[in-house]
């Protein structure tokens, strides 16, 4: 281990309880062939290159945001996202803790106000979004530079300048402007062109995904080890309302939506034993026994928020489970709408027909009267309701009889609250 990370590791240990206690958790590697630094939640990797660039508090800190990726569990959500845009996602969500604890960053890490309280989950899905909208509007320039003949100007008939020399960047990525905050830390102010960030320089510290067989035991064994930490640290006195925050929220177990989708669907749906109609398999046998008494289930009914504010992965994700509930419950008919401020696309599919959704249609506000209003003037009764949405809009002001389950986008402790049915977390 090089001396100087041993060196600030100690001072974290002396300064900064939390992260010290945690840091001792991670077995330092050399590790040349990495740019900067690295963690999988069991190791702290390190570039000796890198290392020798950086001053004594920007390793502090480097050391402190590599053990905030750990303690926020980023090393066992990633799944099968984009590795560098996840990665991405949780320096923007940590960074800001490491600079309210009083400690420094290299140059160039990735700070952007609009991403303050985020989860990385949340701040993934806006840079997946905004990824996918830069390359449509490549996409279209490309087109029209095709249908133009392949000229940059179709009008002039010129070819285009050179482009400006871009700013160099120092490593991590993108340099903003430098403010200094109240503990004399250089902070970074926003990104000017968030959108850029997917194609930025390595960030000062990796986080990759671990690969244990032991993923379970190790995520629950670092669960008690940050709420051992922020206990001895609070004892001291020195555990900020960031961490503080960030301490309760990585903490909290994590119910997978799709399970609670599943759940609500099924209890939804009547499935019973009766002896009234017995089992004519066994009657030859002289056994009278219960028939599984199956009602045709009546509709299931999935509202899109057609506004715009639920991003297309999220959408993607939710298309695909409703493919898998339309499967295991096998509704009369399964009826999609997707609404704004109102239902502006209607699908319906008889019980065994083949589904293939259309895309999402709409792009106006957001209220959530019209899908129930629809139903109601329709005289549909659905087995159950599923509104996707991030639960910013109008609500019905009269609750319908059946069941409604909200799967809200945004995080539930600050979504607004529904006044009937359930609510569930879908962060994809």
């Amino acid at each position: 281990m090089d001396p100087r990370i041993s060196k600030q590791r100690t001072a974290l240990v002396l300064d900064q309880p939390f992260f010290g206690a945690l840091a001792l958790r991670l077995k330092v590697v050399e590790d040349p062939s990495c740019k900067t630094f690295w963690t999988d939640g069991e190791s702290l990797g390190y570039n000796p290159a890198y290392l020798g660039g950086l001053n004594d508090l920007e390793t502090r800190g480097v050391i402190a945001h590599e053990v905030l990726h750990v303690a926020n569990g980023h090393c066992w959500r990633q799944g099968d996202r984009d590795p560098k845009l996840w990665n991405d996602a949780c320096d923007y969500a940590i960074n800001p803790i490491v600079y309210d604890a009083g400690m420094l960053l290299p140059k160039g890490v990735l700070v952007d106000a609009r991403f303050k309280g985020k989860s990385a989950e949340e701040i993934y899905g806006i840079l997946a979004q905004e990824k996918r909208q830069k390359e449509k509007q490549q996409e279209k320039q490309q087109g029209k530079g095709k249908q133009d003949g392949g000229k940059p100007d179709a009008q002039s008939g010129q070819q285009s300048a050179q482009p400006p020399k871009q700013p160099d960047r120092a490593p991590g990525g993108n340099s903003p402007p430098q403010s200094t905050n109240a503990n004399g830390a250089t902070t970074p102010s926003a990104s000017p062109d968030p959108g850029a960030t997917a194609d930025a320089a390595p960030s000062c510290g990796e986080v990759r995904q671990y690969r244990g067989d032991d993923k379970a035991q190790k995520e629950a064994d670092w669960k008690v080890a940050v709420l051992q930490a922020a206990k001895a640290a609070k004892m001291r006195g020195v555990l900020g309302g960031s961490l503080e925050g960030m301490v309760q929220l990585a903490v909290e177990p994590v119910v997978d939506w799709r399970t609670i989708l599943q759940r609500f669907a099924q209890e939804s749906s009547p499935t019973d034993y009766r002896f009234a109609m017995p089992n004519r398999r066994y009657l030859h046998m002289g056994l009278y026994l219960p028939s599984l008494n199956e009602p045709a289930v009546g509709d299931a009914v999935f509202v899109r928020d057609a506004s715009g504010s639920v991003f297309d992965a999220t959408q993607a994700q939710f298309d695909a489970e409703i493919l898998v509930v339309n499967e295991t419950v096998r509704p009369r008919r399964l009826i999609v709408l997707d609404c704004d401020t109102r239902v502006k696309q209607v699908q319906i599919f008889e019980r065994g027909d083949a589904v293939e959704l259309l895309p999402v249609r709409g792009g106006g506000g957001t209220s959530f009267v019209d899908p129930f209003k629809r139903l109601a003037d329709e005289g549909i009764h659905p087995a159950f309701l599923v509104y996707l949405t991030d639960m910013d809009g109008t609500f019905p002001t009269d609750e319908p009889s059946y069941p409604v389950l909200w799967a809200s986008t945004k995080p539930l402790r600050r979504a607004k609250k529904a006044p009937f049915g359930e609510m569930m977390e879908v962060i994809c």
